[in-house]
């Protein structure tokens, strides 16, 4: 039985994600589908990025990841299949695979439009899905490729004595999560101040554990669950009250 995720920026108003996963389950009758999130902002590949590159290895072995964001549709973008640590993707050709993978995958195919003349992406899709299910293969739907758009956003710059990074993803409670990582800032060891500088003045000068390790309504800088910095107020929405949107540059002081 195939377990499969479905990761879009179709949002929840519309009949997108129900059509699809109606000719997944009609492909598939036994797979079982999971929802990561239809809630990616429209053609942003990088939070679509961040969001499956943080998931995709809780699942079982072998599930087949699909990712539906920024698409330009059929015959106006390629789409790619890859393999990669004994997993799946799904994705078009727009830079999003090469955010979520660490290092090169397996296997790249782009899939061969020519091959079968299907009316819909939706069925191309499904076409792939039922190749990995019943076959456990990927290269009979299209050709190996190296040719690909590559983008590595996501990515902090570390220099001497400072880690510049980004906001890349405000979450429900309004915290500032951060592409860097806790493993970029053991590499400055333990004998240097450290101050995280936000916006043009503003800073915070220590890491703390939880949230409640400040007073309520006071600012803060933890590492989530994931290893990611993040900036917060105890109790309180940090992307409103520190004026943290996507984006925006964070840096990291060492002295």
């Amino acid at each position: 039985m195939a377990v499969i995720t479905l990761l879009t920026d179709f949002g929840d108003k519309d009949y997108y994600v129900g059509l699809f996963k109606g000719d997944l389950y009609t492909s598939c009758p036994s797979s079982t589908i999971v929802d990561i999130s239809h809630s990616i902002p429209p053609y942003d590949i990088v939070a679509g990025a961040f969001f499956l590159k943080n998931v995709y290895s809780h699942f079982p072995k072998g599930t087949i990841h699909i990712a539906r964001v920024f698409e330009q549709g059929l015959g106006k973008q390629k789409l790619l299949a890859a393999k990669y640590q004994n997993y799946y993707f799904i994705a078009p050709d727009n830079g999003f695979l090469t955010m979520v993978f660490d290092e090169k995958p397996d296997l790249i195919v782009e899939v061969d439009f020519k091959q079968a003349k299907l009316k819909s992406l939706e069925d191309y899709y499904c076409r792939v899905v039922k190749e990995i299910t019943f076959n456990h293969n990927i290269g009979s739907i299209g050709v190996a490729t190296s040719n690909y758009i590559e983008r590595k956003s996501m990515i902090p710059v570390l220099q001497q004595d400072k880690i510049i990074g980004n906001v890349i993803h405000v979450d429900n409670f309004g915290n500032a999560i951060t592409n860097i990582h806790v493993e970029d800032i053991k590499r400055f060891g333990n004998e240097k101040q450290m101050r995280i500088n936000y916006r043009k003045y503003d800073f915070i000068d220590r890491i703390v554990e939880n949230y409640i390790d400040v007073p309520q309504t006071y600012s803060l800088a933890r590492f989530n669950s994931l290893g990611y910095l993040e900036l917060c107020i105890n109790c309180g929405n940090a992307s409103d009250l520190l004026g943290l949107t996507k984006g925006d540059a964070i840096q990291i002081l060492f002295e």
